[in-house]
């Protein structure tokens, strides 16, 4: 019998420090979810467009444990995706223009361009991967030319999109820049 009482405060040990492992755990990802917001927050404020910067980057919950570099690499990727779902948008509006053949001439420009930066900061990620930032900084710093070239084409239904694009990639390389 004496041996089985002085196994319990051995078990309550085991039970405690099980319960704070836990208890730690849980609270840990908190914890470096608010230093990875922190480094979003004091990154964006870098920016021009600090608030969309912010929104974007929380949106990848990679962000939460990247530190600059990889919060960059997002931003890069980000910008990317964003690219190609105007380059979607784009091309459905080519395809269902109406007689309007001056505007349909500039739509299709407009898809020529974005088409034609989509490999750009593709080649853009590669180099990142490869610590090669000012590379990364020109295939994004080309998807802004694409991006300014489409907007003076004058087309109305995609002054919304082409502008959302435009911050996402004018952040992004204020980012890249903090890099070298």
């Amino acid at each position: 019998m004496a041996s089985q009482n002085s196994n319990i405060p051995t078990k309550i040990l085991v039970i405690i420090t099980l319960i704070s492992l836990g208890f730690n755990n849980y609270f840990l990802p908190i914890d470096a979810e608010e230093t990875g917001k922190a480094l979003i927050e004091s990154t964006c404020k870098k920016t021009q467009y600090p608030e969309e910067c912010i929104s974007a980057l929380e949106s990848d919950p990679g962000c939460f444990s990247a530190n600059l570099t990889g919060l960059t690499r997002i931003a890069v990727e980000k910008s990317a995706s964003k690219l190609v779902e105007t380059l979607h948008i784009v091309d459905m509006l080519v395809q269902n223009a109406t007689s309007d053949y001056p505007t349909w001439g500039s739509l299709v420009l407009c898809r020529y361009s974005y088409n034609t930066s989509v490999p750009q900061i593709q080649e853009g990620l590669q180099a990142f991967d490869q610590l090669k930032f000012d590379k990364s900084y020109k295939s994004v710093e080309a998807v802004k030319k694409a991006v300014i070239d489409c907007d003076h084409q004058g087309v109305k239904s995609l002054t919304q999109v082409n502008t959302a694009l435009l911050r996402l990639i004018e952040d992004t390389m204020m980012i890249l820049h903090l890099l070298f």
